[in-house]
Formats: structure tokens, C-alpha cells, sequence
């Protein structure tokens, strides 16, 4: 397997979904409570992306053995084909990196990380595997923005401050969090549009499969408009510093990006902006909650 056929493999380029919540949730722990535990939030980082890039992996190896049209097995390069051994390997080889990375920072915290982590990683295993994935049904978009979005932002709060958690707080970090979620599901929701047609051949009954390709369309360009909406609430509610008003000038960004995907959804061409508006608005939210904590 060559390094490009790794890459390809794990699909390093949809990564940022897991780095998202991460960068801000380090920046917003640091202006909320002036804590920052760097080994902790190293090996949460380390631990995410691994989970991140075993669950992409294993998804490939999964999808294999369900559907027709599924070409990993049949890309080479240099005449090097990736088996199906070879993925499995690597699928399991990223898992154990993961587990190893998550138990040294629950060891290094407490009950909370290994509940945190054990969910994490359970809902990861569903999300691909068993006998109906999560990815193949309407719930998978809802899954991925909450289980990246809101549980690894929580996840590096907490490893970071190791506050005593309540309702209260717990709701204060999704509503902080909540952009980060509609845009990581967004990302999910445009491979499925993208994918639609492919997905119906192969009988995966996603999200885009009950709403039909127009209405989900509609519903993609609403939800970033809905994200926008969510710092605005933040704000307002005091749980984000005012100076994250200033990632709002992003918005023609964010709603052209979503425009020019939903006129041509094309997995190579199009696809890509949903993880560029991710990109935007985590840089927006992370640099504005630096400024913050130098005001």
C-alpha cells in the first residue's frame, strides 16, 4: 500500500469534522476558565483522529462487503492493490492507537473521560458496522454532528478543566458547540446528496432517500443559515464572547459555498465546500475566542 493509497484510504481529507471541536473547544476552555492541560488535550487530539480515521476506514471495509459499487478494492497505483486484508489491518491498527491514546488521558482524569470515550467509541462502531450501520439509514447526519460536534467539544473541556459537570453546563457547551454540529452534519448530508443515486442502487436509505434530492437541497443551504443563527444565540446568552459577533462576516462565504454545492453536488468537484465552510467557521470561532482572551 502506498502512502497515497493510505491517505485515500482513511480519507485523511475529511478529518477536519473531528479537529473542529477540538481547536475551539481548547480555545473556548482557556477563555472560560483559563484552564488548559496540554498532555490532556495532546492525546484527546490523537485519540479523536485516530477513531476518526479507523471509523472511515472501516466503513470502506464494511461498504465492500454490502455494495456493488464500492472501488478500493480495484484502485491501484503502481500496480499496488489494496486487499481486503490490508484494510482490515489498518482499520485495527488506527483503533488500537486510538484506545491506547483515550486510556492514558482517562488515567489521567477520571470516570467521566472513560464514559465519554467508551460511548464515543461505541456509537463509532454502529455508525458502520452491525447489521444496519447508522451511516445507511436517515439518523446518520444527526449521529456524526452530535457525536463529533457536541461529544468530543465536551471531551476537551473536560479533560482540559475537569469541572464538575452538570446540566446546565452540559447545555452551555452544546449551545457553544451547536454551530460546529449543523456543519459536521452538513458534511455528512452532502456526501449523501452526492452520493444519491449511487446509494440508491445499493439500497442505503439515507436522509436524502426520504426528503428526495430538491427538498434536501433546501434543507442543506437552511441549516448553514442555521449555524450562523447559533452563535448569534450564544452570544446573546453569554455562554460566547461578544467579539465571536466578527465570524458573522463569513456568512456570504458559508451561504455562496452552499450555493455552488447544491447547483452541482459532485463528489469530486463540489464536495468539498462543505468541509471548507467547516474549515471557515472554525477558524472564525477559534480566532475570535483568541481575541477574547487577550481583551
Amino acid at each position: 500500500m502506498t502512502p497515497k493509497q493510505f491517505l485515500d484510504l482513511v480519507e485523511v481529507r475529511v478529518v477536519i469534522p473531528s479537529v473542529a471541536p477540538l481547536m475551539v473547544g481548547l480555545a473556548y476552555s482557556q477563555w472560560q476558565y483559563a484552564r488548559i492541560n496540554w498532555l490532556n488535550a495532546i492525546l484527546l487530539i490523537i485519540a479523536t483522529v485516530c477513531v476518526h480515521l479507523a471509523v472511515n476506514t472501516f466503513n470502506r471495509y464494511e461498504d465492500n462487503k454490502r455494495q456493488q459499487n464500492n472501488s478500493y478494492l480495484r484502485e491501484t497505483v503502481s500496480e499496488a492493490t489494496i486487499t481486503d486484508k490490508q484494510v482490515l489491518h489498518v482499520a485495527v491498527s488506527l483503533a488500537v492507537i486510538a484506545a491506547i491514546a483515550g486510556i492514558s488521558v482517562a488515567l489521567l482524569t477520571d470516570y467521566v473521560t472513560w464514559i465519554i470515550g467508551i460511548i464515543s467509541f461505541f456509537i463509532g462502531y454502529l455508525y458502520s458496522a452491525g447489521p444496519k450501520p447508522i451511516t445507511n439509514t436517515p439518523f446518520g447526519e444527526l449521529v456524526s454532528g452530535i457525536t463529533m460536534g457536541y461529544f468530543i467539544f465536551v471531551a476537551q473541556l473536560y479533560v482540559n478543566t475537569q469541572i464538575q459537570l452538570s446540566l446546565a453546563i452540559l447545555w452551555q457547551w452544546l449551545i457553544v458547540s451547536l454551530p460546529l454540529v449543523i456543519l459536521i452534519a452538513n458534511i455528512m448530508f452532502a456526501n449523501n446528496i452526492a452520493d444519491h443515486q449511487e446509494d440508491e442502487e445499493n439500497h442505503r436509505h439515507t436522509l436524502v432517500h426520504y426528503l428526495g434530492l430538491s427538498r434536501s437541497k433546501v434543507l442543506y443551504q437552511g441549516l448553514v443559515v442555521l449555524a450562523l443563527i447559533e452563535i448569534i444565540v450564544a452570544i446573546i446568552l453569554k455562554y460566547a464572547p461578544l467579539p465571536m459577533l466578527v465570524t458573522l462576516l463569513l456568512a456570504p462565504i458559508l451561504i455562496q459555498n452552499a450555493r455552488t454545492f447544491t447547483k452541482r453536488p459532485i463528489k469530486e468537484e463540489t464536495f468539498v465546500l462543505s468541509i471548507k465552510n467547516l474549515v471557515v467557521l472554525m477558524l472564525g470561532m477559534t480566532i475570535t475566542l483568541v481575541v477574547a482572551i487577550m481583551m
